[in-house]
């Protein structure tokens, strides 16, 4: 006959294997996990720097990254929250990215708010923005999207731009290749100072 002693010897034993058990499937649980994020990450070549969230979302967060053309950019913001139902998309508020080598040609973005979609690699701006490029163009959009993939930014409008004394108006705008081709679309109106204009005669 089993007494009550030999069967809490035996639920002990039981649970001595099973314990162990549980917990060698949750650490590869979370081994595997992590090196899955590890490569979705790499394959972006995207390196999301965060600190711990929290439900107001996390404080001067930083991406740092390279385009698929060796374009670098880093995107800096004020605070960052995570979207979506997998809470892989991101809200950004007070958000700049810059494009580019320094010295070379560089775009750079400033907006109140914007969002990153990761699916698509994409940064979506709006809400006050203004748009540079180091080669003398200014941009104010209302929205801008900059394919953090491939490097293509498309500011939708209406666009004013102004380069030196020149200013124009635009439907929208697209920076190609690295900046180097800016392509101005969709009524483009033309503001030339006279001044320019008999310069340019001048000349």
């Amino acid at each position: 006959m089993i007494n009550k002693d030999q069967v809490q010897n035996i639920r002990i034993k039981k649970l001595k294997v099973i314990f162990p058990l549980i917990a060698l499937i949750i650490v590869s649980l979370i081994f595997f996990q992590s090196i899955n994020i590890k490569s979705n990450t790499e394959d972006k070549n995207l390196n999301l720097i965060l600190s711990e969230q929290s439900n107001d979302g996390v404080l001067k967060p930083s991406m740092i990254g390279e385009t698929s053309s060796g374009q670098p950019f880093v995107l800096n913001a004020l605070r960052a929250s995570p979207l979506g139902p997998d809470l892989k998309d991101i809200e950004l508020e007070n958000v700049s990215i810059t494009l580019g080598d320094e010295g070379v040609q560089t775009i750079s973005v400033n907006s109140r708010n914007a969002k990153y979609f990761a699916k698509n690699n994409i940064a979506v701006f709006f809400d006050d923005i203004v748009s540079k490029t180091s080669d003398g163009y200014d941009f104010i959009a209302q929205v801008v999207n900059v394919n953090l993939e491939t490097g293509f930014t498309f500011l939708d409008g209406p666009v004013q731009g102004r380069k030196g004394e020149i200013e124009f108006d635009a439907g929208n705008v697209e920076i190609h290749e690295r900046g180097n081709k800016i392509f101005i679309s969709s009524g483009v109106k033309l503001i030339i100072p006279s001044s320019f204009m008999k310069q340019i005669s001048e000349e």
